[in-house]
């Protein structure tokens, strides 16, 4: 009878010791804070700048070649779910998200198979790995023939040309050899509009709608005009209070697309997360008045920002709800469920705890509360057997070779193994964010201090 045929996810994770090659460029990473830069003159300084960059394009190249090696070894092995689960462990290897590892895997294989320039252009450290991106993307939705074109075409100048021009370039030549193709993407792409947040510096955040462009500079040119009218003093509705047309053009736009009339407060909780030290002057006397708050999943927040806020809410529209933390001041405490699924106050104080997907360098917004112990094999639903996770990773996680477990409860450190065998940690922040300074010792310590030191 003949036996069933081993392949790479058949088997449990195997650990290995380093290879020659990853030993040798190791070497050499470490080798780089060695060079005496005090000694060389500015000329040389600079020409290192300059090798330094081209040593990018061609550790790009090499990158790629590596993970095109890889998916080419799982469609081997005719699994879908390992297909799935390469570019999570390509986010992995490379410290991102598992949006780009996706993007770096779609780049390798069309690098390797279809752009043979552009790869030797990396590999001379001509160009980075982003002029790459960029002609990959413009000629995504060519024939391999006109994509190849578009490659000879381009490949002796994307040398001189920024990333930026190299993809206005592409574009071009891509709309000159298949027209067709560049309207029907663009036709498609209506269809992905939508409208994304992500914090900015100083407390601030970026709104950013995707749509049609037509459209999008029709709404503009119309905040534009509104704005530029409330600063001339011509709309009795609203005054200018000094504002720029910028700042009008802003407070417009969020008014408008909240449906809210100039004054109203916006009715949306907004998770704040603050000492009762910082926002009342209450507790530990010890304790900083200017701890910075945090917004789950968006970061730190001035506490004078965090208490005006709050001021500036009104009367009834602030609801207050108490968080107990461990000794310590860093963790939540645990609450347990029966329930198989995490809601109600377990599924917040996940969110609250673990602020964004749990998975290394994801950073992603927390959609989902998993088991970190699947049900399945007796795992808990409990505030120590939970962790937050984005819909992506939650997913991935359950492909053959995948592992996690908890390392740590408090803070709550994960261990992720991947099928290849590679292991990655992350912890969860304290709760107010990474950077909080240790809580200073409760009068009950530093009386057990004097008296040690006393004796």
């Amino acid at each position: 009878m003949e036996g069933k045929r081993s392949t790479a996810l058949d088997r449990e994770p195997v650990e290995s010791s380093p290879s020659a090659a990853e030993v040798g460029l190791a070497a050499v990473r470490k080798g780089l804070s060695r060079i005496d830069i005090e000694s060389m003159s500015d000329h040389e300084r600079l020409g290192l700048v300059t090798e330094l960059e081209r040593l990018k394009g061609a550790a790009s190249a090499a990158q790629a070649r590596a993970v095109h090696a890889v998916r080419v070894a799982r469609e081997a092995g005719g699994s879908s779910d390992a297909l799935r689960s390469v570019g999570s462990e390509v986010a992995l290897a490379r410290c991102e998200s598992p949006t780009l590892g996706d993007r770096f895997v779609g780049l390798s294989r069309a690098l390797l198979e279809e752009l043979p320039e552009t790869v030797a252009r990396l590999e001379a450290g001509d160009v980075v790995e982003r002029h790459a991106v960029e002609i990959t993307r413009e000629t995504a939705v060519l024939s391999r023939e006109d994509r190849a074109e578009v490659d000879r075409r381009l490949g002796p100048v994307m040398g001189s040309l920024s990333p930026r021009a190299l993809g206005r370039a592409a574009r071009r030549v891509a709309a000159e050899l298949d027209a067709a193709s560049v309207v029907r993407r663009m036709e498609a792409a209506v269809s992905s509009r939508r409208v994304t947040v992500r914090p900015a510096p100083d407390g601030m955040a970026y709104l950013t709608v995707l749509g049609p462009l037509r459209d999008i500079v029709g709404a503009y040119a119309a905040l534009q005009a509104r704005a530029r009218s409330v600063v001339g003093g011509q709309c009795d509705d609203e005054p200018g209070d000094g504002r720029g047309v910028g700042a009008v053009t802003a407070d417009t736009a969020l008014r408008l697309m909240a449906g809210l009339a100039p004054g109203q407060v916006q009715p949306v909780e907004v998770q704040l997360v603050i000492t009762d030290r910082a926002l009342l002057g209450t507790g530990d006397p010890d304790a900083d008045v200017m701890a910075p708050a945090r917004i789950p999943g968006h970061g730190a927040v001035p506490s004078p920002v965090a208490r005006s806020w709050v001021r500036e809410a009104g009367e009834g529209s602030v609801w207050l709800r108490r968080l107990y933390t461990s000794p310590d001041g860093c963790d939540l405490v645990a609450m347990d469920s029966r329930r198989r699924r995490f809601s109600g106050l377990l599924r917040r104080m996940l969110v609250l705890r673990d602020d964004v997907c749990t998975t290394p360098w994801c950073d992603a917004p927390i959609v989902q509360a998993d088991h970190t112990h699947p049900v399945r094999a007796g795992g808990a639903t409990s505030f120590a057997g939970g962790n937050g996770k984005c819909a992506r990773c939650n997913g991935v996680k359950e492909a053959p070779g995948w592992r996690v477990h908890v390392v740590r409860g408090s803070p709550l450190t994960l261990d992720t193994t991947t099928p290849s065998g590679h292991h990655h940690s992350s912890t969860s922040p304290p709760l107010l964010g990474w950077g909080t300074d240790p809580p200073h010792p409760s009068p009950l310590e530093r009386r057990l201090e004097a008296l040690l030191a006393a004796a």
